[in-house]
């Protein structure tokens, strides 16, 4: 039995580094130079936001940009050229080497009409990127945390930093809304060049007072205090209490309400 438990322990380990270590929270350090076929391609600016996956040498990164079209060339981006977000603000630079612009589509932003967006990758080092900027590592903190004060000051935090969205009542499954559940939704952003990309985590409250359920694209994280753990199609799905098939059936619905037709 304590040999069975401590294996489980293990494999709860386990599968929560690699859940926290493929994501689109990450942020970069602004020295970082992400680099292609061992050249340097592209820097950005200090606490960017990026998708990052784990390789045998440190990091893949990507990030969707908008570039200039006088900055292109048969779908790459010339060096020196200009990387933007969606709102037209400068975020980086590209550098020696050439830049894919991979899904490159006319941007269909206002100030950005002369540009296409996509997305770039390059690899960096585990030191490049910032440290506590994983979210599900910080979910774990977060619930596994001894409190000194009332649980929401700290998950507003949390959800805020880490670039949640509330969903309005509305956009609810009826079961939850009229359960009087909150829930937060956080996209896997810059993976692709999709403009509604899939769910990452998405946390499901009782109100104000506790987190009931957390569904995860990856493995399961390490927290004793839940009570059930679930595998489905989408990743995992984790309940502090035991749910009502009610409640487990409108869970799944959320859950594939934010996975479009065109995953990532």
């Amino acid at each position: 039995m304590y040999l069975n438990g401590l294996m489980m322990k293990n494999l709860l380990l386990f599968t929560a580094l690699i859940a926290a270590l493929s994501g689109s929270a990450q942020r970069i350090h602004g020295y970082a130079k992400a680099k292609i076929s061992g050249q340097e391609a592209f820097q950005l600016n200090d606490s960017t936001e990026v998708f990052a996956e784990r390789t045998e040498r440190g990091f893949t990164v990507r990030k969707r940009v908008w570039v200039a079209n006088s900055s292109l060339s048969k779908g790459v981006i010339m060096p020196g050229s200009a990387l933007f977000n969606e709102r037209g603000e400068t975020i980086g630079q590209t550098l020696g080497a050439d830049v894919p612009l991979s899904g490159a589509q006319p941007s269909t932003e206002r100030k950005l009409r002369k540009h296409q967006v996509g997305t770039i990758e390059g690899e960096v080092r585990a030191t490049h990127l910032q440290s506590g900027s994983w979210p599900e590592e910080a979910l774990a903190d977060l619930l596994n945390a001894k409190r000194s004060r009332p649980f929401w000051e700290d998950a507003e935090v949390f959800f805020r930093d880490f670039g949640f969205t509330e969903l309005e009542a509305t956009e609810l499954p009826e079961a939850l809304a009229e359960g009087g559940y909150k829930a937060f939704l956080l996209l896997r952003r810059d993976a692709s060049n999709q403009a509604n990309p899939r769910f990452r985590i998405i946390v499901v409250t009782r109100g104000e007072s506790a987190i009931q359920s957390i569904v995860l694209e990856g493995g399961p994280l390490e927290l004793p205090k839940f009570k059930l753990t679930e595998s489905a199609s989408f990743g995992t799905v984790m309940h502090a209490q035991k749910p009502t098939p009610a409640y487990k059936e409108a869970l799944e619905e959320l859950a594939y309400r934010n996975i479009p037709l065109t995953s990532n």
